[in-house]
């Protein structure tokens, strides 16, 4: 990306967090982690292999070496996707589409599940699938031009369109689960609800136009959909309104063509690889780019993902090499978070203690105490003698 704006940091990468002959990766984070502190699994898909390597989010550094690695008698890895609760992640081959469990805390940290998967046997290439925000949904796009929504983990098939592209370039679900998008060279992009299994919009570029990538917004209030576009040699991000449909307006963001595209899950943040192989990152609330780390990889960028909590960003690049970009520098950790809560309470407990055992306590609550309070009164102080002579 030539002719950096003003205000964007620009940031070159350095071979620390980088790993070669990776063809496919995603992250895995802890079960059950509500940050991204300590660490977490990367996964990295080779030749005949998964890979998985520890990330330190604190010390922005990963494993020289794996810390575990399991052979795929089905071939080579082509993508990977992880359920959110990080307990599992699903690898799509040649022909068909296989699980596996994940165990952080073992030594045996990936292992082949025994959940039986007929329907994802032998549907050929799939050049994305795509778990939902609550992993109860699956989506599969084929090279075919297939588009497939399962019911996870049943494999129910619930949206069934084997003609929705010529070839499907990208998917994605919504935040509720209630729609998936899906892009095609040939055909723009196609949008779908899910419950009602019926198309809902074809959105079509302009002139010179050719679409991407698509990712739904992950911000409740704002409900939108994001679709990468090339027009010329620039790359630009279309915004449609997710209520009727309706294009609320594109702005260029790259100089170079848009490969790859992740949103963080707070919605606050988005990420563009480039065919020049940089990655920018996007302030959603301003379309503006904020970072950009030049030639990241030495070719296209061609996957994106934001850690759980958008500290750090994982890309893979058609080089052949998958990158760490530390983009926070520190977050409270679970243990400090808890740390601060009961501080906050021994606090409030010993300013009321003494508080209560100061000279002005009774003052404040007014009433006195002990020895102090008064002699409770006759029953003649209180009915009054002289009205009982006037009765």
């Amino acid at each position: 990306m030539s002719g950096r704006q003003r205000n964007v940091k620009y940031t070159r990468p350095t071979t620390r967090n980088e790993d070669s002959g990776a063809v496919c990766g995603a992250w895995a984070p802890r079960p059950g982690s509500v940050t991204d502190t300590p660490t977490a699994l990367v996964l990295l898909g080779r030749d005949a292999a998964i890979a998985a390597r520890e990330y330190d989010f604190d010390a922005d550094r990963l494993s020289d070496d794996a810390v575990h690695e399991v052979g795929t008698e089905d071939g080579r890895p082509l993508r990977l996707a992880v359920r959110p609760d990080g307990e599992g992640v699903l690898c799509s081959f040649a022909d068909s589409c296989k699980y596996f469990d994940i165990d952080p805390k073992s030594s045996t940290k990936l292992k082949a599940s025994d959940l039986e998967l007929p329907l994802l046997q032998g549907i050929g290439i799939q050049n994305c699938i795509r778990f939902s925000e609550d992993g109860l949904l699956l989506a599969t796009g084929g090279k075919d031009g297939h588009l497939r929504v399962f019911a996870w983990p049943t494999c129910e098939l619930i949206l069934d369109e084997p003609q929705a592209h010529r070839s499907i370039q990208d998917i994605d679900i919504s935040m509720d689960s209630g729609f998936v998008a899906s892009t095609g060279e040939d055909s723009g992009c196609r949008v779908w609800g899910i419950e009602k299994r019926e198309s809902l919009a074809h959105l079509q570029p302009e002139k010179d136009e050719k679409f991407g990538c698509c990712r739904f917004s992950r911000d409740a209030k704002q409900a939108f959909l994001f679709v990468s576009i090339t027009k010329g040699k620039r790359g630009y991000i279309g915004v449609w309104n997710m209520v009727d449909w309706s294009k609320v307006g594109a702005k260029k963001l790259a100089n170079a063509p848009i490969s790859s595209l992740a949103v963080a899950r707070d919605g606050k943040s988005f990420a563009l690889g480039t065919t020049d192989g940089d990655l920018i990152i996007i302030l959603v609330t301003k379309m503006e780019a904020t970072r950009l780390i030049g030639s990241a990889h030495s070719s296209r960028v061609t996957e994106l993902e934001f850690s759980k909590k958008g500290r750090s960003l994982l890309s893979l690049g058609g080089d052949a090499t998958a990158r760490i970009t530390r983009l926070q520098k520190s977050e409270w950790k679970e243990w400090q978070l808890y740390a601060v809560l009961i501080g906050m309470m021994l606090l409030s407990a010993l300013l009321f203690l003494m508080f209560f055992e100061s000279p002005k306590s009774d003052d404040f609550w007014k009433f006195p105490m002990g020895r102090a309070q008064p002699a409770r009164p006759p029953p003649q102080a209180v009915w009054g003698h002289s009205s009982h002579q006037e009765l």
